[in-house]
Order: structure tokens, then sequence, then C-alpha cells
């Protein structure tokens, strides 16, 4: 994204969000502060009738194709993110 309206390019960000629709909108909102919250998942908003899905490595080790993971799913965003935390303090440190 190319714009130069300021940080990350506001205008390239605006016009993205501009197709989408309010419900849209607020998925992404909610992607975000997840990934903030908990910067080591993968996060994905709810599709077609599918629930909110998390999914991390099971340690804090640096992911890989022979590593555990963790998955999580969910109704809603808020909901998500409880199911995170409670899997976070059950993880192993590494």
């Amino acid at each position: 994204m190319g714009g130069d309206s300021g940080p990350a390019g506001r205008e390239d960000l605006a016009a993205a969000l501009a197709g989408l629709d309010p419900e849209g909108v607020r998925a992404i909102a909610a992607v975000i502060v997840l990934h903030r919250q908990f910067p080591a998942w993968a996060v994905w908003p709810p599709h077609r009738g599918r629930r909110w899905i998390a999914v991390r490595a099971a340690s804090a080790r640096a992911p890989g194709p022979e590593a555990p993971l963790v998955w999580v799913s969910a109704g809603s965003a808020a909901e998500l993110g409880a199911r995170m935390r409670r899997a976070e303090g059950g993880l192993s440190p590494g």
C-alpha cells in the first residue's frame, strides 16, 4: 500500500475498508485487537457461516512442521479472545 498520507498509508487503508460492509469492518477491527493482544496467534474471522478460529504453536519455541499446534474457535471475537487467554495459560515455555 503506497499511500503518502501518513503512517501506513491511511488513504489506502480507508479505501480498502470502504469496500466492506459494517460487519466486515468490525471483524477487521477485532482481528487487529486480537493480534495486538496475542501476537503469536494467527486469527481467521468468520466467513460464510464459519466460526472465529485462532491457532498458534503449543510452546514458546518457533513454529515448525513438527510442532504441535493449539487451535481454538468461538462464536464471537470476545469469546475467541477469552479462549486464547485460557490456552496461553496452559502453554509450555519451550
